[in-house]
């Protein structure tokens, strides 16, 4: 036992204390002749530790019965957990420096416990600061009448090197190998041999090659250390002690720890190691938190990576059995804590959940505003189940993207589509969207020109020119003449009629009447085509890639095999991070100005109106409206010509005005597809000297007031005193905690005070919870009794709910998860058992002899293949010489305008 312990822990006798000198005498007497019995802290008196036992030899293990010469088991007895002494030994013993170099509370025959877990705890400190593990050996159980099955009379505490080494096991192998292959021999039932550990996990087999897992062998070195523990009088007492080991220990901590007794998870490792568990970090950055948390270096932690990937697979396992049950009580307790949540369930003929829809309140109340463009768009591997991840996304006064609904699909079928719109408008009030853009899906179309068809539907833009490319090839190449028709065709017209006749003049020209996907392009042009959208409002896009931005990066919160419970907790952090970002704005606008660009009254106003993103967006016009100058046109009314600058830009621009009425229109539609005016209207205004845009130019939607009257997400009043959850209260006292034992470890004495308060504190706690405890149990009970009579007395109203099929809570437990279905797209290539040389070489030996049995007929020459000349210019076949390709005409003749400067016409 170490000295400062014991000098720490000793009861002198009183009429000592006031002679500091006569201390050291009186101890030293003590331990060396054993002429007085030590007592220890509580009433640990180590007798029997002076009489004969020294802590550097073996213990003495025969002819004792478990007691002292009196008879008396008191004089050995070791406290529970809650002991003074107990939980001396436990810090001695559980201290992480090394250097600190305290010898181990070493076990005696004759220490006397109060309970079998206080034995094993002790036993197990002592295997840790020696270097080797423990394991339970042998646990002997009552077999009297009238007592229990599992009532314990012993247990062996022993090494876990513990049985005979591999050398003397190869025999014992060879003989069980020689019985198996007798009892096959002999059709027994072998029905019980697979529960059985596998060969090559035997101690002293030899490896098999077919196994598709090797485990290491715990090395087994014939070691009798080992404690024994009986019960006797209520009492567990130390009846064997063996310390000889025939093995070396482990030495460095680092090591040691690997020891499957010696690793074990505190409860507030368990409690943070969850929270980083549901953010979806891997295991390897979770086992870097919580090395900082416990001072920078993960080797100090008290257990190794394979635990918390074990601990994170068991929590997966949790979920996995009642996962949608678990969505469908959470949804329930939003719509309890915010009656406008708004949620819904597809529910298949099993009771599996096959589709979700959810929304919550404050996108409600926010959505007449921002129904005017929406976005709608399906994604993959989000979830276990691969179901169809399909946002409803939106466009706020920020110009941030929103969720304004979201759900999980079972498929991508027309009636599925129609399901969520219709669960969408019932959220919503059956308000319609003004405008929506989606992929090419001809199914989304479909149900949206059934939900919606009032609505204007417009495809992505990026999807058909990606699609026109992969369809058409080399034709719409950097430098070939047709792509320079095709987009000057799509980007260079302002009208239907000019965009329809250059489309088809393009497509004689080029001789592409007969292309099919040409022709599919000019049969759905009118949901695709830019001129067909000049008066709609899809603001600063004509693409989904607000829809598909939202996707991957919600990607990077999820994984394909996470569980539906996860996902929504993935998306409330996801809604979360979207809020906070629209609050930095809202605080950015209201504490902070922007600079001037000039001496506009327009700037100025539209500054104190538009949101700062907005504004920046205004901004940028107003520099390029000094791009042009306007010339007065003589028409019917107030027009202006907008012509650019020399060597900017050759397209002129008209604007009409009526400064009665305040009337303002463009030939570029700006302000009709994105709610700004453009820059050559700016130009007319300041040419005008306007000094204020009038007000149906300036649209609520992009100002700050169309979030005023909006809810708020939650509570935002600060509350000082107690925190009003308990994870803000865990995060709080660990914020005070390690402060105070920042401050309390560079002196001994302020640790010993900690030390000593934070135990008091724990005894507090303690009695605390347990009161608590108590009377939670009373009200319980009372309120059961008191629901007992309520329903003795009156039958139970059925519930009324908003949701055709929403599943309230009792039925929350009862729905199944959905069942899994292949994911699309190209399956991925497992990878194969790697196979040993041996095999690889039996393999090569096989094919070598086939080869050289069968018989050798003689092959026929190949064809040489016949290659066709081609024109280097276009590439077809019908003509070879560049001066016969009409392609070639075209461009030389398009050349020579360009040289002569004539106009460029197709």
């Amino acid at each position: 036992m170490d000295a400062a312990l014991l000098l720490a822990s000793i009861r002198l006798p009183p009429e000592l204390g006031a002679f500091p000198a006569l201390k050291s005498v009186y101890l030293a007497a003590n331990f060396l002749f054993g002429a007085v019995p030590l007592e220890l802290g509580n009433g640990f008196v180590a007798d029997s530790i002076l009489q004969g036992f020294d802590l550097n030899k073996p213990a003495q293990t025969e002819g004792y019965d478990g007691a002292d010469q009196d008879g008396n088991d008191a004089a050995n007895f070791v406290h529970g957990p809650r002991s003074t002494a107990t939980a001396g030994a436990s810090n001695l013993a559980e201290e992480d420096g090394e250097e600190i170099c305290s010898q181990p509370v070493v076990p005696f025959v004759g220490m006397i416990f109060d309970d079998l877990e206080v034995a094993k705890q002790v036993y197990n400190d002592y295997a840790w600061k020696l270097g080797f593990g423990t394991r339970i050996g042998n646990t002997k159980y009552s077999t009297a009448r009238g007592v229990p099955k599992d009532t314990i009379l012993s247990r062996v505490f022993e090494c876990v090197h513990t049985g005979k080494p591999a050398a003397e096991c190869k025999n014992a192998a060879a003989r069980i190998k020689e019985a198996a292959a007798k009892v096959k021999e002999a059709a027994v039932d072998m029905t019980n041999i697979g529960e059985q550990k596998s060969r090559s996990k035997q101690a002293g087999s030899e490896m098999d090659v077919n196994e598709s897992k090797q485990r290491n062998i715990l090395l087994r070195c014939d070691c009798k250390a080992h404690m024994v523990v009986g019960k006797r009088n209520g009492l567990w007492s130390v009846t064997v002690f063996k310390e000889e080991h025939t093995h070396p220990m482990v030495k460095l901590a680092g090591r040691r720890r690997s020891y499957r007794s010696h690793r074990k998870v505190p409860e507030e490792d368990f409690q943070f190691l969850q929270t980083l568990h549901n953010q979806n970090i891997t295991t390897a950055q979770i086992m870097g938190c919580l090395g900082s948390v416990h001072g920078g270096d993960p080797r100090t932690l008290g257990y190794v990576k394979r635990d918390v990937s074990n601990i994170r697979t068991m929590l997966r396992e949790e979920v996995s059995h009642r996962d949608m049950s678990m969505v469908i009580e959470y949804f329930e307790r939003r719509k309890a804590e915010s009656p406008n949540f708004f949620y819904d369930t597809l529910v298949d003929s099993n009771n599996a959940v096959r589709g979700l829809f959810w929304v919550d309140g404050r996108t409600r109340a926010l959505y007449p505003k921002y129904k005017d463009c929406v976005f709608f768009d399906t994604t993959f591997c989000t979830n276990k189940y691969n179901l169809p991840f399909a946002p409803i996304v939106g466009i706020n006064n920020h110009t941030h993207t929103i969720v304004l609904g979201c759900a999980l699909l079972p498929d991508e079928t027309t009636e599925t589509f129609k399901w969520v719109f219709e669960r969408w408008m019932l959220a919503m009030n059956q308000m319609h969207p003004d405008h929506i853009m989606t992929d090419q899906d001809q199914a989304m179309a479909t149900a949206i020109d059934k939900v919606f068809p009032n609505s204007i539907h417009r495809c992505c833009f990026y999807h058909v020119l990606h699609l026109a490319r992969k369809k058409l090839g080399p034709n719409l190449g950097e430098g070939h003449p047709f792509a320079d028709a095709f987009y000057s065709c799509i980007y260079g017209t302002d009208t239907i009629e000019e965009f329809e006749f250059c489309w088809q003049h393009m497509l004689r020209s080029f001789d592409m009447t007969e292309n099919n996907h040409l022709n599919n392009m000019w049969k759905s042009r009118k949901t695709w085509a830019p001129v067909y959208f000049r008066k709609s409002f899809f603001p600063f896009t004509s693409t989904t890639g607000r829809s598909e931005g939202l996707n991957s990066y919600f990607k990077t919160l999820v994984r394909p095999s996470d569980s539906v419970w996860n996902f929504v907790q993935q998306y409330e952090l996801c809604q979360n991070l979207m809020l906070d970002r629209e609050d930095n704005a809202g605080f950015t606008m209201e504490t902070t100005t922007a600079k001037l660009w000039g001496s506009y009254s327009i700037e100025e106003q539209a500054l104190k109106f538009y949101t700062r993103e907005v504004f920046d967006r205004f901004q940028k016009m107003v520099q390029s409206s000094t791009r042009f100058y306007p010339i007065h046109v003589e028409a019917e009314g107030l027009c202006f010509d907008l012509v650019p600058n020399q060597d900017l830009d050759v397209k002129t621009y008209r604007v009409a005005v009526n400064p009665e009425e305040g009337w303002y229109t463009c030939g570029c539609n700006m302000f009709e597809m994105c709610g700004l005016i453009c820059p050559h209207i700016i130009r007319v205004m300041v040419h005008l000297n306007v000094q204020q845009i009038p007000g149906r130019y300036m649209l609520e939607r992009w100002s700050a007031a169309a979030t005023t009257h909006a809810p708020e997400p939650g509570t935002n009043t600060i509350r000082f005193g107690v925190p009003t959850t308990n994870t803000l209260k865990y995060n709080s006292l660990c914020r005070k905690m390690n402060q105070l034992a920042s401050d309390a470890c560079f002196d001994d004495d302020t640790y010993v005070a900690v030390s000593r308060i934070v135990d008091e504190a724990n005894k507090v706690v303690a009695t605390m919870i347990k009161a608590k405890g108590q009377v939670q149990q009373e009200g319980e009970g009372y309120q059961h009794r008191q629901g007992e009579n309520q329903r003795q007395q009156k039958p139970k109203a059925p519930q009324q709910h908003q949701q055709t099929t929403a599943v309230d809570g009792t039925a929350s437990q009862q729905v199944k998860n959905p069942p899994r279905t292949k994911p699309k797209g190209r399956p991925k290539i497992t990878e194969k058992r790697r196979k040993t040389l041996v095999e690889l070489r039996d393999e090569a030996n096989e094919k070598r002899r086939k080869k050289q049995s069968e018989p050798k007929t003689p092959k026929d020459p190949k064809p040489k293949r016949k290659y066709r000349k081609k024109c280097p210019f276009c590439g077809d076949e019908d003509h070879i010489s560049v001066k016969e390709c009409k392609y070639m005409k075209i461009a030389l003749a398009r050349e020579d305008a360009m040289q002569a400067g004539a106009d460029l016409t197709l």
